[in-house]
């Protein structure tokens, strides 16, 4: 049943992004024909997607089960054609997604969600899409090679947070050879909750690398999972079509190429995060007794848990708070009573954590080793470093880095400002607490001192699940469409001819696929 809010000062952000809607229905017989054209192609190119990951992915340096094979080794003799292959997959995909559109978002004329699929269509697309790059060699990223040497670090030292795989492991050791050069000198960057898994999974792997990396895929499905139980659920607290919401939240390109194939912590951060706001908002609505406090206490936990696997999730706890301070009257003296109850839970869930990992302290302090990165997704420092560089060329001198540090700290004094602002809304009754945490966790990434491709579901997600209306959503798509290709599949950084030789041929074989399929529609028709 959809929360209804009044519009009064955050009211502006939800009349621009929210409206309630109908959930969709079941597909005619003539668009389920479609549907599955479409399904089709889509896993089609997810399946050469995964082929051509055998030499184009994100590959380990040792042990890479492919080097040396007759068969499967040939596409690593063959990388400019894997690479080709990869990336036509990824923007067929991409298309196949945004060809979804018409049938989660179509309006009939009074402008309300038409029903043109279910739910249990768009579930076995996401499937389809998503199994043949959740068997597939890691792609657009290698972050899962430091998963696994923090792992073995974490095991080894007594503070997992006090040294790098180089420091800790040494240059010849297998894992730390995996780790990209950028990070082999960073510390672990994870909360306790996630420094748990990558301990428990190389008690169980040793320094083997393939298994290690089956283990955290299959982490990281677990996550997506969890997302696919409770988006819905979220939608439906709000308001919004399930199926809108699934499509945009878990059918997303960025979540098949970044959580699945990329194997992010993400995927187990957003999952348990999606679980604890709908366990924790369904107890703040129900009636009080002993089980809705359990399910409160419960959904605090997972959101906490969240937290622990990457801290900026750590925000939600506020909106839940607020949330429970709105059932509790809305007063001061509720306020104090839900920060209390919510640090209670959290705390004693966070000691918890950090006592049966070993953590320490030290996890609070590294959320900011990535920041030595410059990262041009990330406007306070893409501001930052043109600022810089235009003083340079002024004659000025180089002042870039001061220049960063002020413009990046104003960001995120203004991103906490919006965010207590949302907090105060909620506890108002003037927000949604989901879109309130939504919209700040937006102005957290807009503001952040790094920003890459799937930072955006940190977003997203409840976003999706609340935010309905075309002004959020046509954006929010394109965008989506374009930080999907924007990462290559190697997960690396390539010299500039091959990339440009790997777009140019990718651009080519994608036109000839859509003019072939458009031009002669019966080669996928099915009878």
């Amino acid at each position: 049943m959809a929360r209804e809010f009044p519009l009064r000062g955050a009211g502006a952000v939800t009349a621009r992004l929210h409206t309630a809607e109908l959930s969709t229905g079941s597909p005619m017989s003539a668009e389920m024909a479609r549907l599955r054209r479409i399904r089709l192609i889509g896993t089609t190119a997810a399946v050469a997607m995964a082929v051509g990951a055998l030499g184009a992915g994100a590959l380990p340096v040792l042990q890479n089960p492919a080097a040396g094979e007759r068969l499967f080794g040939l596409w690593l003799r063959l990388q400019q054609s894997s690479m080709t292959v990869v990336m036509s997959g990824m923007v067929v995909v991409v298309i196949c997604w945004l060809l979804l559109a018409p049938y989660v978002l179509g309006r009939d004329r009074r402008g309300r969600l038409s029903g043109r699929i279910d739910r249990a269509t768009l579930d076995r697309i996401i499937a389809s899409w998503a199994l043949p790059l959740a068997v597939a060699p890691p792609m657009f990223s290698k972050d899962v090679y430091s998963y696994l040497a923090q792992g073995a670090i974490g095991n080894s030292q007594d503070d997992p947070y006090a040294l790098g795989p180089v420091s800790a492991l040494g240059t010849s050791h297998a894992l730390t050879i995996n780790v990209p050069d950028i990070w082999r000198d960073t510390p672990n960057q994870y909360g306790p909750l996630f420094l748990g898994v990558q301990k428990l999974i190389h008690v169980i792997t040793g320094d083997e690398v393939v298994p290690a990396i089956i283990l955290h895929r299959v982490v990281a499905v677990i996550g997506i999972l969890m997302l696919g139980w409770a988006v819905p659920r979220l939608a439906e607290y709000c308001g919004v079509s399930d199926v809108a919401a699934l499509w945009l939240a878990v059918a997303n390109p960025l979540v098949l190429f970044h959580l699945v194939s990329g194997i992010h912590s993400e995927a187990l951060m957003m999952g348990l995060l999606a679980i604890g706001l709908v366990l924790a908002l369904r107890a703040v609505e129900a009636p009080p007794g002993r089980r809705t406090t359990a399910m409160f206490v419960l959904g605090t936990v997972l959101v906490t848990g969240s937290a622990l696997v990457k801290l900026p999730t750590v925000v939600a706890l506020g909106f839940v708070g607020m949330a429970l301070a709105r059932r509790w009257g809305a007063g001061w003296r509720a306020t104090v009573r839900a920060a209390l109850a919510m640090l209670a839970v959290s705390g004693v869930t966070t000691g918890v954590a950090m006592l049966v990992t070993s953590s320490g302290l030290g996890w609070i302090t590294k959320l900011g080793a990535a920041t030595s990165l410059r990262s041009w997704l990330s406007p306070p420092t893409a501001l930052g470093v043109i600022a810089g560089g235009t003083g340079q060329y002024l004659g000025l001198g180089d002042h870039t880095e001061q220049i960063l540090v002020m413009v990046q700290t104003a960001a995120l004094i203004a991103a906490a400002a919006f965010t207590v602002r949302m907090l105060f809304a909620v506890q108002a009754g003037r927000m949604n607490p989901v879109g309130g945490l939504g919209v700040s966790m937006a102005a957290i990434v807009l503001c952040f001192p790094v920003v890459h491709p799937w930072y955006v579901l940190w977003a997203l997600v409840p976003l999706a699940a609340w935010a309905s209306r075309v002004e959020f959503r046509i954006p929010v798509v394109a965008v989506s469409a374009v930080l999907a290709c924007f990462t290559l599949p190697p997960g690396a950084g390539l010299p500039p001819f091959v990339t440009v030789q790997a777009w140019a041929a990718t651009t080519v074989t994608v036109l000839i696929v859509l003019v072939a399929l458009f031009r002669w529609p019966g080669l996928l028709r099915y009878r």
